[in-house]
């Protein structure tokens, strides 16, 4: 009897950890960038362009967040300044408290990000993307993460 009690804890255990909300979103907008001037107020000094994929995943024992980007940054003026390369990723568990976490960064010369239009820097956000747009954007941003390879 105390084998079979042992085999239904364990297997309890097993069905929790198999509980985890898994999430992915891609995102394709602008947003202004701010420099924090010699008085310490922050003030707009130019916006960049954002294609990212955010990837989570949730359990009772532990978070995890996964991110890849393509930011390009302009100044007021619409003027092309550099672009950068990111991936992050977060772990952590809930039952140790462990943490892990790491952001690498790669900087380009041209303006990489799709589906933005150069016109419109201050307020853009592709909110509705269709199954086809995730797709090529998705397949576009994991195309530049062979730089960390």
């Amino acid at each position: 009897m105390l084998k079979v009690s042992l085999l239904l804890s364990v297997m309890v255990l097993l069905g929790a950890c198999n509980d985890v909300q898994k999430g992915q979103h891609v995102e394709v907008y602008t947003i202004e960038t701010l420099e924090q001037n010699d008085e310490g107020i922050w003030e707009k000094d130019g916006y960049k362009k954002v294609n990212v994929i955010n990837s989570s995943e949730e359990s009772d024992k532990q978070i995890k967040t996964d991110i890849k980007a393509i930011e390009d940054y302009y100044d007021l003026k619409g003027n092309y300044i550099r672009t950068e390369v990111i991936h992050s990723y977060y772990n952590k568990s809930l039952v140790t408290l462990y943490e892990e976490g790491d952001e690498r960064k790669k900087k380009l010369s041209k303006p990489s990000t799709i589906l933005i239009p150069d016109d419109n820097l201050e307020h853009f956000s592709l909110d509705d993307l269709t199954n086809e747009e995730k797709k090529r954007v998705r397949g576009h941003i994991l195309s530049y993460m062979d730089l960390f390879e």
